[in-house]
């Protein structure tokens, strides 16, 4: 059977380690530089606390191998078998996982930096606790993954559906996560701060008391779900379509909600100092008692909109048209209403706009 002595001579040569079966061998502990391993088995691996740098796997089967606390650098794995593979506590950077399985495999408290996940199969995997700072998880299945309690830092994960995976505690910041289907899920627990949510789907989803702030949700899809008490702080909403949304005093100061689709959405009491509605399409909106200072609705359509007792204190309504709406007992110091003289210098804009 090969020993490490013929593994570093192979290295020594420059030459690939090819075609052969490692089976018992030992690698707890070993710090292993610049190898090729094509074609190799190592079922079981006992790679525990070992150091691998400028290490490229292809076509090997590693199913069951231990890297737990192990350390990796500018490593990659391709067609690779790592099924049932633990990685607790692992350190990964640089490093590339490409066409391989993973299903079943177990990375609880690991760290991945500038690293990628591409085309695999993490189907069942145990993620929780996961760092993955400026890694990259695409076009990969992940049905029934947990990612309890991990922490995606500028992680890249595209297209992604949710709605099988364990998130709850999941903190997500300044991730890129278009395209994702959260529908049905319990997500109130989860934090999404600064995240490019861009088309994503938040179908029949619990989001109350939820942390979106300065989240980008650009045309994503709120339908019968419930953000009570939700933080969208400087979030964008630009172009969303919200419906049978219940999102009582949810925070929304400086949020943007501009050329917005929103019907039959309760905002009772929120906190909207400084949100921009311009240009959206609200029906059956209720703001009563809401925090409205500073807002925007110029160029806002829509009926049934309830603003009783609301704050409307230096708010714009330019060329607002609310064909039915409730103002009584609104506070409307310095509400600015339709100027004339802008609607003009703006009627070009307008109609190409209509076109």
């Amino acid at each position: 059977m090969i020993g490490w002595n013929d593994i570093a001579h192979l290295q020594t040569l420059g030459r690939p380690l090819l075609g052969v079966d490692l089976g018992e061998l030992d690698g707890r502990g070993r710090t292993i530089d610049t190898l090729v391993a094509s074609q190799v088995s190592w079922r079981g691996a006992r790679l525990q606390g070992c150091r691998l740098k400028n290490v490229t796997f292809v076509d090997c089967d590693l199913r069951g191998a231990d890297f737990s606390e192990a350390v990796l650098e500018a490593c990659s794995f391709t067609r690779c078998k790592l099924d049932a593979s633990r990685w607790d506590k692992a350190s990964l950077e640089q490093t590339a996982l490409t066409l391989s399985s993973l299903q079943g495999s177990r990375w609880q408290g690991g760290r991945v930096v500038m690293s990628a996940f591409t085309q695999t199969d993490l189907r069942g995997a145990d993620l929780s606790g996961i760092t993955l700072h400026r890694a990259v998880l695409a076009q990969s299945q992940t049905e029934g993954a947990n990612f309890e309690r991990a922490v995606l830092d500028q992680a890249v994960l595209p297209d992604v559906d949710f709605r099988s995976l364990r998130v709850a505690g999941l903190v997500a910041h300044n991730a890129v996560l278009r395209e994702a289907r959260f529908d049905g899920m319990d997500l109130s627990q989860v934090i999404f701060q600064r995240c490019l949510l861009e088309g994503a789907s938040f179908v029949e989803v619990d989001l109350h008391g939820v942390d979106l702030r300065e989240s980008n949700c650009r045309k994503a899809s709120f339908v019968r779900s419930n953000l009570r008490g939700a933080d969208l702080s400087r979030a964008l909403f630009l172009e969303a379509t919200w419906t049978d949304v219940d999102a009582q005093s949810a925070t929304c100061e400086n949020s943007l909600f501009q050329s917005a689709t929103l019907e039959r959405v309760r905002l009772d009491r929120a906190k909207a100092t400084g949100s921009i509605w311009d240009h959206a399409t609200m029906r059956q909106v209720a703001l009563p008692n809401a925090d409205l200072s500073y807002a925007h609705f110029d160029h806002a359509t829509g009926e049934g909109i309830d603003l009783r007792h609301a704050g409307l204190q230096h708010s714009s309504m330019h060329n607002t048209r609310f064909i039915t709406a409730d103002l009584s007992g609104a506070a409307r110091h310095r509400l600015r209403g339709t100027s004339m003289a802008r609607l003009a210098a703006e009627s070009r804009s307008l109609s190409l706009e209509m076109h």
